[in-house]
């Protein structure tokens, strides 16, 4: 019986099936061929990316921004911690001090044109209860990783603390 065309089908026991050596029978994958999407990923993944990356950047850009207001907010408090107190007389003091905590985090702080400080002058004639200020301030572009100038973006960021004197 293996020789004859036809067999028993081991599926159901009471069918016949006809095996044709010359009958091509057709896989479900030939049938339902869909176009190749091969490269698809990359195509997807290089108009993504630019856009994706832009916005990451500009997301650590704006985290940098917010780091270097607050530390020249506190570097302002040093500075008028130093400023109100007696025994400060000299306003070199206090530039000295918010440069210093500025220096943390900023490379430039120690340059004069790039993060202006303004302390109060004459400390030691200065009478108690008299308020003093003590502004910092800095051109973004002088301290950001990324080329502001190019954009035509260039915000100052500003800092001022007010005290008064012991």
């Amino acid at each position: 019986m293996s020789g004859s065309p036809c067999a028993r089908n081991p599926r159901s026991p009471g069918r016949r099936t006809v095996r044709n050596p010359d009958l091509r029978l057709w896989s479900r994958s030939e049938t339902n061929r869909r176009p190749s999407r091969r490269g698809t990923a990359a195509v997807e993944f290089a108009l993504v990316a630019p856009v994706f990356f832009l916005f990451l950047f500009g997301l650590i850009e704006l985290a940098r921004m917010v780091m270097l207001q607050q530390a020249m907010t506190n570097a302002a408090r040093e500075g008028c911690r130093t400023a109100v107190l007696a025994t400060t007389i000299d306003s070199a003091d206090v530039d000295a001090k918010v440069r210093n905590y500025l220096n943390s985090v900023t490379s430039s702080a120690s340059n004069t044109d790039k993060v202006r400080v303004t302390v109060p002058a004459g400390l030691a004639s200065t009478t108690s209860g008299t308020e003093l200020s003590v502004a910092v301030e800095v051109d973004y572009q002088d301290t950001s990783w990324l080329p502001m100038r190019y954009l035509g973006l260039n915000p100052t960021i500003a800092a001022k603390q007010v005290g008064k004197r012991e």
